[in-house]
């Protein structure tokens, strides 16, 4: 008598069902996880945002909405104001919008729409515009530890009972990035195309990029939002350049240290290209001092023993700067 070995054909269909089922009851906790985790996380935000707090700093988050769903999560506002009562210092702008990866919360997109408009205590302000302004931050439990912005077409205007009219900053593209880094505090700038100009128009530097990498030396608590206790510190500036359209370059790093009253102290290696051309750029921006001017091009020229180029040492004093004996100018307190 023959024997059937064969077996019988797995049910297929159900087996498809059971998946449908588990893959329907993933979806649904993790659609009211998501949910759950937006409330608590709006909640939140509610604690800081819209809550009236005499004497402290206000924030206004109008028609604060959380969103993102599925895989982002984050919030926005449809304008956003900031107030210090207590230093009278307040800053507006337009819609914010921020989000991040539900599993990486702590790095986040951030986008704000302008203008923005700064009034400080002391009667200044400072009109913002840009045309594209995108942020980065990655943040732990004690805050920021790491926030990056770029701009397109920036500009500033500056207006201060201390000044004699209104200054203009704008740059064709601007960068910043600040990050902790093992307690300091690493900053990094770019500005290309970096125009000054006074409120007629008139330049007060010529057109140029410029950029600048320093650390401050235990700071890095700063980025969290702790107060400046004391302006005494100590820093290494990496590279500081500025170049211009027409060749003119400029080069310094070295080691720094600021007091309590705000006075910078430190050597700079500095290089200088186009000699003539710092020689001619200076004395139409600073007139007075042309023959200080002049007198420093010849050492320079001097220096350079016939080349276009010469590196130095700069030397600060309690922001007195000086190239061997000869006083070169003075850096006002920060």
């Amino acid at each position: 008598m023959a024997v059937d070995t064969t077996a019988a054909p797995p049910n297929a269909g159900r087996k498809i069902r059971r998946l449908g089922i588990a893959v329907a009851i993933v979806v649904a906790l993790y659609s009211a996880g998501w949910f759950y985790l937006a409330s608590k996380f709006e909640t939140f935000l509610g604690q800081f945002v819209n809550q009236a707090s005499p004497g402290d700093v206000s924030i206004t988050c109008g028609k604060l909405s959380t969103g993102g769903f599925p895989f982002l999560i984050g919030f926005t506002c449809d304008n956003t104001v900031i107030d210090d009562q207590s230093t009278g210092n307040k800053v507006t702008a337009g819609p914010f919008r921020a989000a991040a990866r539900i599993y990486n919360p702590g790095a986040a997109i951030v986008e704000l729409e302008g203008p923005a408009d700064f009034t400080l205590g002391d009667g200044s302000t400072v009109a913002a515009r840009w045309k594209l302004l995108r942020s980065s931050l990655h943040a732990n439990f004690s805050g920021l530890s790491q926030l990056s912005l770029e701009g397109d077409l920036p500009s500033l205007r500056l207006q201060s009972p201390r000044l004699y009219g209104p200054i203009d900053f704008k740059a064709k593209e601007g960068e910043l990035h600040l990050r902790q880094n093992n307690g300091d505090l690493d900053l990094a700038a770019i500005a290309n195309d970096f125009e000054w100009n006074d409120e007629g128009g008139n330049a007060i530097l010529p057109k140029l990029s410029t950029s600048f990498d320093l650390t401050l030396i235990g700071k890095g608590a700063l980025l969290e939002g702790k107060p400046l206790v004391t302006k005494a510190m100590k820093g290494e500036l990496r590279a500081f350049k500025i170049e211009t359209p027409d060749g003119m370059y400029g080069e310094m790093s070295g080691p720094f240290t600021i007091d309590d009253e705000g006075y910078i102290t430190g050597t700079f290696r500095t290089t200088l290209e186009k000699l003539d051309l710092w020689d001619e750029k200076l004395r139409t921006i600073f007139p007075e001092a042309g023959d200080t001017i002049s007198g420093m091009a010849a050492l320079l020229k001097g220096l350079a023993k016939g080349e276009d180029k010469v590196t130095v040492k700069l030397k600060v004093d309690k922001g007195r700067i000086s190239l061997s004996l000869l006083p070169l100018g003075k850096i006002p307190p920060i």
